[in-house]
């Protein structure tokens, strides 16, 4: 019988429509690292399962259908105290976008006496952004809820469950704010937590979660998004199908870029806030998939398959060819990868890892070695690295310039097993506008674009005559097309300011400030189809641009003055008068 003949008993609706469409065959838990005397007892049993995945017809959940008990994967030492063996602080990028989501949650939920709780708070990395609310993280694993409280963050070492929830409601009261990042999606028993949620949640409060998006898996083929831990892969038709028994509901939706693609939900009791015209655009956009019907799903086993020969392929071809090959970061996604397509120690020596509880053990399943980032730095024979943790390339690669500088290349596998040449280097910031608003050079002003969309099309407005910043003065629209590996120079106008607008690609703008002492202050944006803003540029700063990507990129500029000829009021500096900011680093 094929994996899609399988059919079994949905734990959402629980009805006998979850149809199986694929199976990945015996998985150990992804991250279960083994001590040495555990990989050289011959009579040590690993644990593993099978790892199938299946699609409800009737509630439309993506979900496991072998379901791992937690303490496979939080793991009680001898004292009894429970660890996990991932510390979100340890990703810079994830501190910065944490930071921003709390401050986007304060400022758009909360007053000086609300309180925030996180659910699955691990070492305290979102809730120390909050300077004067209460927060209350709950957090089951006791080594990384240490570090949390040693930073003064109340932690509860629980898993939350709707009996908690009473408890805490009794103690503490309701809070204005629930969140929970990367964690749902692992939790067993979803109608009691959302029982749980809906007795904490003052009634004009909002639950704020983000998880992997099932449409971004399916469309990058990261089918190393499924393991043991991630038991629910979401799309919002499925969780608005599930918040409806518990009178909850979706009121908002926001794309993201972790994690390899993920969504953010905006939850709310019935009826409490309206929904957002982007919520209403992403579930048209399922719709039009066909998210909600099984060949979607069907499509991507086949192409998960297609993906897993072309990196063994891959994988052979460069050893054959006699040269060495190594893992980067023992992640989950990792284990997945080299568990479904037979990677041992004949390809890959080793994988480099900066998690100091990881190294010195052994990877799940296949019991590469882990070492420390030293170890890799001073290995100067190494030509290729394996990304265990793709979805952080541009962190990775940020930091690792010697190795590229060298000669080495790291490869991926998704959607399509290939090595990153140094022209296809991910592009680090891509993924948003990273200058904060209090960083802004005075007179520059950012205004984020909405987008309007329905089954027609879709429109996005760019500058008003009643937007605050606009200085009421018009010259002329440019429209300016920049080809990929161009870089618009440093430029200054002394007399009009322009409003800027990328509407086609993504580009990197730099905006320039030269101070009378000699310093200078730079603000870096990343704008276009991913990021759509409109940028004010007031007369007497540097400006350049370039696009993102590999692909061409089209501005539009506003301008206060229209072009003249003879007085084109138009002053040049070289691409690298103020530094390098053009380079992929870290962002």
């Amino acid at each position: 019988m094929s994996p899609a003949q399988e059919i079994g008993h949905c734990k959402i609706c629980h009805t006998n429509n979850l149809i199986t469409f694929i199976s990945f065959g015996e998985m150990p838990v992804a991250n279960a690292f083994l001590r040495k005397e555990e990989v050289e007892n011959p009579s040590f049993k690993e644990f593993k399962y099978e790892m199938k995945v299946g699609f409800c017809e009737n509630c439309k959940m993506v979900q496991l259908v072998n379901i791992v008990p937690y303490e496979k994967y939080i793991v009680p030492d001898e004292k009894g105290k429970r660890n996990y063996a991932f510390f979100a602080s340890t990703s810079k990028v994830m501190e910065q976008h944490f930071s921003e989501i709390a401050k986007e949650i304060e400022n758009r939920f909360l007053d000086k006496s609300s309180k925030i709780l996180e659910i699955g708070s691990n070492d305290g990395i979102f809730l120390k952004a909050f300077k004067s609310n209460p927060v209350l993280g709950i957090e089951p694993s006791d080594n990384v809820a240490e570090i949390a409280k040693k930073l003064g963050i109340e932690t509860i070492t629980e898993f939350f469950s709707e009996s908690l929830a009473r408890r805490i409601s009794l103690e503490r009261g309701k809070f204005k704010a629930i969140f929970s990042a990367n964690v749902i999606l692992n939790i067993i028993d979803l109608h009691d937590l959302l029982n749980g949620i809906n007795y904490l949640l003052e009634d004009n409060g909002a639950f704020i979660f983000e998880d992997p998006y099932i449409v971004d898996i399916l469309k990058k083929v990261s089918y190393d998004q499924i393991y043991d831990e991630h038991i629910w892969y979401f799309s919002l038709t499925s969780l608005n199908n599930l918040l409806k028994m518990h009178g909850l509901e979706l009121f908002d939706a926001e794309k993201l870029e972790t994690h390899g693609g993920s969504m953010r939900k905006y939850v709310c009791k019935k009826g409490k806030y309206p929904p957002t015209e982007r919520l209403l655009r992403y579930l048209a956009e399922e719709r039009d998939n066909g998210i909600n019907t099984l060949a979607p799903y069907l499509k991507f086993a086949k192409e998960v398959e297609e993906s897993k020969e072309e990196l063994i392929r891959l994988l052979r071809d460069i050893k054959s060819k006699g040269k060495k090959i190594v893992g980067y970061a023992a992640a989950s996604k990792g284990t997945i990868v080299q568990n479904y397509c037979g990677i041992g120690r004949e390809l890959i020596d080793y994988i480099s890892d900066s998690t100091p509880f990881k190294q010195g053990l052994y990877s799940p399943g296949n019991h590469i070695p882990v070492v420390a980032p030293e170890y890799f730095h001073n290995d100067k024979k190494t030509d290729y690295a394996l990304l265990g943790a793709w979805n952080h390339a541009d962190e990775i690669i940020g930091k690792e310039k010697e190795f590229i500088q060298r000669g080495g290349r790291f490869i991926v596998h998704y959607p399509k097993a290939r090595i990153l040449e140094s022209g296809n280097l991910p592009d680090i910031e891509s993924h948003a506008d990273t200058t904060q608003s209090s960083d802004l050079i005075p007179g520059v002003e950012v205004k984020k674009l909405k987008i309007f969309a329905n089954d027609q099309g879709y429109l996005f407005e760019t500058l008003r005559n009643d937007d605050a910043f606009f200085n009421g003065v018009f010259g002329q629209v440019l429209m300016i097309e920049i080809y990929p590996g161009v870089i618009k120079g440093y430029h200054l106008h002394k007399k009009h300011d322009e409003y800027i607008t990328c509407v086609k690609g993504n580009v990197k703008y730099v905006i320039v400030q030269e101070n009378p002492n000699g310093t200078k202050k730079i603000n870096k944006f990343v704008i276009g189809e991913k990021n759509p803003a409109l940028i004010k540029v007031p007369k007497g700063l540097w400006r350049a641009y370039m696009p993102l990507g590999n692909q061409p990129a089209m501005i539009m500029d506003v301008m206060s003055r229209p072009y003249d000829s003879k007085d084109p009021d138009t002053e040049e500096k070289g691409i690298m008068d103020f530094g390098d900011v053009w380079t992929v680093k870290n962002g």
